[in-house]
């Protein structure tokens, strides 16, 4: 008997005796992270994982997979197709695929706070019975999201006047940003998470519009010569670090998907706190290596406001001709409502914990989907 035939039949063996004695086989649930290590996407899988394990007496157990098997741009396509259970999406990057999502984040610069964006993001979409169903079409199962802290500038050059930006090209992550650049006179340039440091430390691009918390999980720190803390801000709250295939949701028991959804209102949280914290952390190691770290001019702030305040005005617009959308108004009226909402139940002016903040969303949002309908 060769060694394959005989760890099949010990595997054999092994489901059979645990069969019979009424035990139940642990399952692992593949994850992937398409970002290196020590980013808040992984702290809230990490944190998902845990208490998953914990909520399921260990059957289902989180296995995360690193970016070599699938990038940000390839975890769509590999969750849709079953190659992962689940995985962390930027929801930006698939504006075709996703129209009905990009309206809540294409109002990125709403985002001031990131606990808020990510909770009026999560109830928004679940509620939302076309956001469901797109994401339905791709076979897979939205479950809530998470948000970075503000953005801010990384770059390897001040850029803090109207002057300092002129032809700039900056990463951009998503239109709100792109249209930004274009008005301060910049040039936005759209690259996947997984391309930002290349691009910067071979001078393709000459910074960053991203959340500080990207100096070390990206590792721009190593690069990056100067820090705008102020200008241009807003939120990617189309972060999807929980959703996953629906085949597998489909799998589960309605025992396994209550606890699936607990945990989730977790990872989401935790992947935010996770965000939130860094941006005060990295900007304290960027000061500590002789980054300069500033803040925008007045000139620069007040042009930044008109153009965030014009673009705002535009965003139905843009839904309805760029995305497709119909009831444009009626969508940003409700999401802008939701911000507000959640604004009031998360305050900043308070140092949350990933937990308590997964109890709000826990609360809020998810004791309020039935396992036994949602996502089947």
């Amino acid at each position: 008997m060769n060694y394959k035939a005989k760890l099949l039949g010990c595997t054999a063996a092994l489901v059979i005796s645990a069969m019979a004695s009424g035990v139940a086989l642990a399952r692992d649930v593949k994850i992937v992270v398409g970002v290196p290590p020590g980013s808040g996407a992984e702290y809230g899988v990490k944190a998902f994982g845990e208490e998953l394990k914990t909520r399921t007496n260990g059957e289902l157990n989180v296995r995360i997979y690193p970016p070599s098997l699938l990038d940000l741009k390839q975890t769509f396509g590999g969750m849709r197709d079953g190659i992962v259970d689940g995985g962390y999406l930027v929801l930006n990057y698939f504006p075709s695929d996703l129209p009905e999502a990009m309206l809540p984040i294409e109002l990125a610069m709403l985002g001031k706070n990131p606990y808020a964006m990510a909770g009026a993001m999560s109830e928004y979409i679940v509620t939302c019975e076309p956001c469901v169903a797109e994401r339905l079409k791709n076979n897979q199962v939205p479950l809530g999201n998470a948000s970075t802290g503000a953005y801010g500038i990384l770059g390897t050059s001040p850029m803090t006047t109207p002057e300092e930006l002129e032809g700039k090209k900056l990463r951009a992550a998503g239109g709100a940003w792109s249209r930004w650049a274009a008005a301060m006179g910049a040039v936005g340039v759209s690259l996947s998470g997984n391309e930002i440091f290349e691009a910067v430390s071979q001078g393709t691009i000459d910074g960053a519009m991203n959340a500080p918390s990207e100096l070390s999980s990206i590792r721009l720190i190593d690069v990056a010569t100067d820090v705008t803390t102020n200008m241009p801000g807003g939120t990617v709250h189309g972060l999807d670090v929980m959703s996953v295939n629906r085949d597998f949701w489909k799998s589960l028991s309605n025992e396994e998907r209550r606890a699936y959804l607990d945990a989730a209102a977790l990872g989401n949280a935790a992947t935010t706190w996770k965000f939130v914290t860094d941006v005060a952390d990295n900007l304290k190691m960027a000061k500590e290596k002789g980054i300069n770290v500033h803040e925008a001019s007045p000139e620069a702030l007040a042009k930044s406001n008109a153009a965030i305040e014009a673009d705002l005005a535009n965003i139905a617009k843009i839904a309805t001709e760029t995305h497709g959308l119909k009831d444009a108004d009626a969508k940003i009226a409700h999401f802008k409502d939701l911000v507000a909402k959640w604004e009031g139940l998360l305050p900043m002016d308070k140092e949350w914990t990933a937990e308590e903040v997964a109890e709000v969303y826990r609360s809020e949002i998810f004791s309020k989907l039935d396992e036994t309908k949602y996502g089947l």
